[in-house]
């Protein structure tokens, strides 16, 4: 454990980040990532229907880099197949 890990073991994660801004880039922290249940299905639906990223992403209001990186965490998860239709519609 490095000096920067060692005095956040009882911090919160959002306290961590404030932290681990001090001194180290974290990048994406500007994103949202987190994703209900009901999305995720409804994602996956989408995706089944084989509809664009932005499509996708305007109608979760969501900007695109959060869904782009919500499939390729699902496909590496395998919870999704890739696709034969390009995704960056």
């Amino acid at each position: 454990m490095n000096k920067n890990e060692s005095h956040m073991l009882n911090k919160t994660w959002a306290e961590q980040k404030i932290s681990l801004k001090e001194g180290a880039y974290v990048a994406g922290i500007q994103f949202n990532y987190i994703w209900t249940s009901w999305e995720k299905a409804e994602f996956k639906r989408l995706w089944k229907a084989e509809k664009g990223l932005m499509f996708i992403a305007n109608f979760f209001d969501r900007r695109w880099e959060e869904v782009l990186v919500l499939a390729a965490d699902l496909v590496d998860r395998g919870e999704l197949k890739v696709r034969e239709r390009a995704f960056f519609q």
